[in-house]
């Protein structure tokens, strides 16, 4: 390679950056950005003396936005030197042994969560501020978009002052619920982080597992680990502690082995030395620890030839293009189909069927076309249907969505769909329901609905394909079992529009019971923490829904019982709703802080459902509604900020 080759991938390593980091939107592979970043790495160590200071292997990230209030890290948050086979890995650790003093010492070994870092700084332990890593040392302020992550606490039980850091991720299992308007798990959380409103940040249920911890009295990483988790903080599910290379192999092999099993993408594993102490001493480069790498996985890859496109209907009408592939063996496995996503994503990818497509499976079960390898003269441009393939409706483009929709609820693919995701693993877990059956019933009129399924009995599945008396009766068997169940479990089952698990969740701790859920409207649900404006519409538009309704009536006169579930609270405030209106002597966001400590929920708007309003100076209308609902109810109890402040001491 000479200079000028060095000078231009130098200029695409960083538009692939800039479109990674700042964008959230990249362009290529992880794979094809390592395989240039190498070679510009090669170049500089083979010509110290050439190295152009904008290159990546020189810098960290990418610069904060300017629409975001900046942090300055006081510990750099670097990134990782990468190593990709057990050679790597040998000679990581020899570089390691060199400058450690004592002959033996303890490497720890975890998943690489793949997401967005962040750093969090607890004062007194409660959450004070939340930056993103930037450039490494200026990041951007996120406090009020992180404090929107449920399983992340804003207070610790103990009063820390520490700071940990960590990776923001959205789950698969959420991410299902959102895969129409993202590419990825990773883009959807950094671009959900990086939001100016914290109500959109809220709405995409981000989540976060903490991996390392600053607190001078612990020296051990692994034992910061214990320690985080103690303090209540989501750490990596699997981590090890090894003393030679051999066990770090194992361990690393191990995590690999699990990839698939995780619900969170990892694409590697973090390698670094256990000791903090020993840490300080090997120090680091201007980019990144001496004392830790990063084992990436292979990005599993192929090529094959886009021979059709497939529309499939989803459960809410979603129409999906689904890449008819030449088989092609990869990770193992025959592979015939991939993902194409969406029409914007096929735009992006400037797709056609009878191209050449570079297609990738990293722990997904069904692999995505990541782009296109070589354009052929003989391939046809990709034609979106008008009509729905199954029931032959009008598709529409709903607003604000990006793909088109049936809205035909009784369109028979949405039913199958429906159907399958209700008896799921995640939902009634009704063991023997797979598609192929559930299509043969229908078949022969057996189901058309959800309800269909508890009026079945072994004698109309005797005569059927499929069915001998034992697998008839285990049937039987798992339906009736599936009748008792959490209230969470039966509103996720229900297949209702971005209300996934989590969601779910928050919607019966809420409400408590079937029946107060059934009558919630839309101020109601748009106060509840964790529920943001496009989930409170959807679930406003089933509950008005008289089909959805009979539906459920249908259910519950077959048998099928949700229980009650309470949530589980502490606090003196336990279960209470507040309001804040005007100027308090202490900042907004601290006294929400304390408001939720004592196990209460803020919300934003006055309703009759309101047990405590703070008042502070120059209040608004919020107050006057408020003393409006108690000329009729005397509900809603209104007290000075410092009224408040007695109720929990």
């Amino acid at each position: 390679m000479d200079h000028q080759e060095y000078e231009a991938i130098i200029q695409q390593l960083n538009q692939y950056a800039h479109e990674y980091y700042q964008l959230d939107n990249p362009s290529v592979s992880d794979s094809e950005y390592n395989q240039l970043y190498r070679k510009a790495k090669q170049f500089e160590q083979e010509n110290p003396l050439l190295i152009n200071p904008k290159s990546p292997t020189q810098n960290v990230g990418s610069e904060p936005r300017s629409d975001f209030k900046q942090f300055h890290h006081q510990k750099p948050l670097k990134s990782l030197s990468n190593i990709y086979n057990q050679d790597d890995l040998i000679a990581f650790y020899d570089r390691m042994k060199k400058h450690v003093e004592t002959s033996t010492f303890a490497v720890s070994v975890e998943p690489k969560i793949d997401g967005l870092a962040v750093a969090l700084h607890y004062k007194k332990g409660v959450l004070d501020i939340a930056a993103t890593r930037g450039n490494g040392v200026v990041g951007e302020i996120v406090t009020d978009n992180i404090k929107t992550i449920t399983s992340l606490p804003l207070k610790l039980k103990e009063p820390l002052t520490i700071e940990v850091r960590g990776e923001v991720l959205i789950r698969h299992s959420v991410f299902e619920t959102m895969k129409d308007l993202f590419v990825n798990p990773r883009n959807a959380a950094a671009g959900s982080l990086r939001q100016l409103n914290p109500d959109i940040t809220k709405q995409r249920q981000l989540d976060i597992i903490i991996y390392a911890g600053i607190y001078p009295s612990i020296q051990s990483h692994y034992d910061m680990l214990r320690f985080l988790a103690d303090q209540g903080f989501p750490v990596p599910p699997d981590s090890y502690k090894s003393h030679d290379l051999e066990s770090i192999w194992k361990a690393i092999q191990t995590i690999e082995s699990k990839k698939a099993q995780y619900d969170f993408d990892i694409d590697g594993v973090v390698v670094k030395l256990d000791d903090i102490t020993l840490q300080d001493q090997i120090g680091e480069t201007a980019k990144a620890p001496r004392w830790a790498a990063a084992y990436k996985f292979a990005e599993e890859e192929a090529i094959t030839r886009l021979e059709s496109v497939e529309f499939q209907v989803g459960r809410t009408g979603v129409i999906t293009p689904v890449a008819i592939l030449r088989p092609i063996t990869l990770s193992g496995a025959v592979l015939s189909k991939a993902s194409l996503h969406n029409k914007d994503e096929i735009m992006r990818l400037d797709v056609a069927i009878g191209d050449d497509i570079v297609i990738k499976r990293a722990g997904e079960v069904i692999p995505k076309v990541v782009r296109v390898a070589q354009k052929n003269k003989e391939s046809q441009a990709i034609i979106f249907p008008t009509h729905c393939p199954s029931c032959s409706r009008i598709l529409e483009k709903m607003e604000a969505e990006v793909a088109l929709k049936c809205c035909n609820n009784r369109c028979h693919s949405q039913v199958v769909e429906r159907i399958k995701h209700h008896v799921s693993r995640n939902a009634m877990n009704i063991d023997g329901l797979g598609e192929a059956v559930i299509i043969q019933l229908m078949e022969v009129n057996l189901i058309a609905d959800i309800a269909d399924i508890y009026n079945l009995d072994q004698s109309q599945l005797l005569p059927l394909e499929r069915f001998g008396e034992k697998s008839a009766e285990n049937l039987i068997n798992a339906i009736a079992k599936a009748k008792r169940c959490n209230l969470d479990t039966f509103i996720f089952s229900l297949g209702i529009p971005h209300v996934g698990r989590v969601t779910a969740t928050v919607l019966a701790t809420h409400f408590g019971n079937l029946a107060n859920f059934l009558e919630a409207t839309k101020e109601e649900l748009n106060n509840i923490f964790g529920i943001g404006e496009i989930v409170a519409e959807s679930l406003c538009n089933q509950l008005a829904s008289a089909d959805f309704l009979d539906q459920i009536q249908r259910l519950l006169a077959l048998g099928v019982t949700p229980l009650d579930q309470q949530p589980v609270r502490e606090g003196k405030l336990a279960g209470k709703t507040f309001l804040i209106t005007g100027t308090l002597s202490e900042p907004r966001q601290k006294v929400e802080v304390m408001i939720k400590n004592e196990g209460a929920n803020v919300v934003q708007s006055v309703s009759k459902n309101l047990d405590y309003l703070i008042v502070g100076e120059s209040p608004g209308s919020k107050l006057v509604k408020a003393k409006a609902i108690n000329e009729k109810l005397q509900k809603i109890t209104i007290l000075t900020f410092d009224e408040f402040k007695k109720l929990i001491i």
